[in-house]
C-alpha cells in the first residue's frame, strides 16, 4: 500500500478522501467517486454547492499566500491544506483533520520525487564531490537503487538531498536520471567548496 500525502491529492482522490473523512461508504469506480458501489456521484471538488456546505459544517478558514491558498479548521490544532485554489486547500485541511499529513491508498501510485544523489571520496574533510546525478523516484531508497543499476556510485559516501518540487520543475528532463557533468551541476545552483 503506498502512501499519499493529503497536500497531494486531487479530482477523485480527493474526492474520495473527502467522502471518507465525511464518514461515507465511498468507492473510485471509471474516474469518478461513487457513494456506495453504484451510488451517487460524490464530487466535492467540482460542486461549488457540496464544498461551500462542507467548509461551512467544518469551519474552514482559507487565506492566500504568494498565489497559493491555504486552509485551517478554525479553532483546532489539526495540519493545514495547501492547493492552488480555495477549494482544493480547504478540501485537503478536511481530509488532514481526519486522518493527518499522509493516508494509505493503494489505488494512488507513489509520487515520482526528483532526488540530487552527491557521490562522496570517503574520509575527507571538507567532502570532496566525486560526481552528481538527479533521479525521479518514489522515495531515497529507490533514487539510490536507480544509481547502483546504472553503475554510479563511484565514491564510498553518498549524499541523497529530496528537490522540492518547484525547483524540479526547473530542471531540464535531459539532465535526469543520468550523471551531471560539473557545469550542469553549478547551472543548477550546485556549490562543491566554500
Amino acid at each position: 500500500m503506498s502512501v499519499a500525502y493529503v497536500n497531494d491529492l486531487g479530482g477523485v482522490d480527493l474526492d474520495f478522501w473527502v467522502a471518507r473523512a465525511e464518514g461515507l461508504d465511498a468507492v473510485r469506480d471509471g474516474g469518478r467517486c461513487l457513494l456506495g458501489h453504484g451510488g451517487d456521484a460524490y464530487a466535492p471538488t467540482r460542486d461549488e454547492t457540496l464544498s461551500a456546505a462542507l467548509l461551512a459544517r467544518h469551519g474552514v478558514e482559507t487565506f492566500e499566500i504568494n498565489g497559493r491558498w491555504g486552509a485551517e479548521l478554525k479553532g483546532r490544532d489539526t495540519p493545514w491544506g495547501n492547493g492552488a485554489t480555495r477549494i482544493e486547500a480547504a478540501l485537503r485541511a478536511i481530509v488532514a483533520a481526519r486522518f493527518g499529513d499522509a493516508v494509505e491508498d493503494a489505488e494512488i501510485p507513489p509520487p515520482m520525487r526528483c532526488f540530487w544523489l552527491a557521490f562522496v571520496a570517503a574520509g575527507g574533510e571538507p567532502a570532496r564531490y566525486l560526481g552528481h546525478a538527479i533521479f525521479e523516484a518514489a522515495d531515497m531508497d529507490a533514487a539510490v537503487a536507480r544509481a547502483r543499476a546504472l553503475g554510479l556510485h563511484p565514491g564510498a559516501d553518498l549524499r541523497v538531498y529530496r528537490v522540492n518540487d518547484e525547483d524540479a520543475g526547473h530542471i531540464p528532463a535531459q539532465w535526469r536520471n543520468r550523471p551531471l557533468s560539473g557545469e550542469e551541476a553549478a547551472a543548477l545552483g550546485w556549490q562543491s567548496g566554500p
